[in-house]
């Protein structure tokens, strides 16, 4: 490949493969965030409410050691 493309060029064609192997990992990931965002949004609309879905804060006075 050295022989054939130079040292710049293949220094050159590195590079684009890095970048277009980036390129495609942040693709893959933003794909997987959507995904999984729309699955929790589902997810929020079907379930019922527990847990501590109903907490609110209260003030307390503090308690003596």
């Amino acid at each position: 490949m050295l022989t054939k493309f130079g040292f710049l060029g293949s220094a050159a064609l590195i590079l684009g493969v890095l970048i277009v192997m980036i390129a495609a990992g942040w693709l893959l990931s933003s794909l997987v965030w959507l995904v999984r965002r729309r699955h929790a949004a589902v997810s929020l609309d079907e379930s019922s409410p527990t847990g501590l879905s109903e907490f609110t804060w209260t003030e307390e006075p503090p308690r003596p050691h």
